[in-house]
């Protein structure tokens, strides 16, 4: 399952489209942790590339 599929997933869950059993709450929480994986890659290829100019500028 890929991000985008467990986005609309969790989406379907807190519009209570989801069948059979709807639950908002689980829906809520993988939107939560979708966002945060997001905040954490950002922040990783933010380390990168700063690593990536320190290295480079060493003799």
């Amino acid at each position: 399952m890929t991000l985008e599929e467990l986005q609309q997933w969790a989406k379907a869950q807190i519009d209570n489209t989801a069948k059979p059993d709807v639950r908002p709450d689980i829906g809520i929480s993988v939107l939560q942790l979708v966002d945060e994986l997001e905040q954490l890659h950002d922040r990783v290829q933010s380390l990168e590339t700063r690593l990536t100019t320190t290295t480079a500028s060493q003799p």
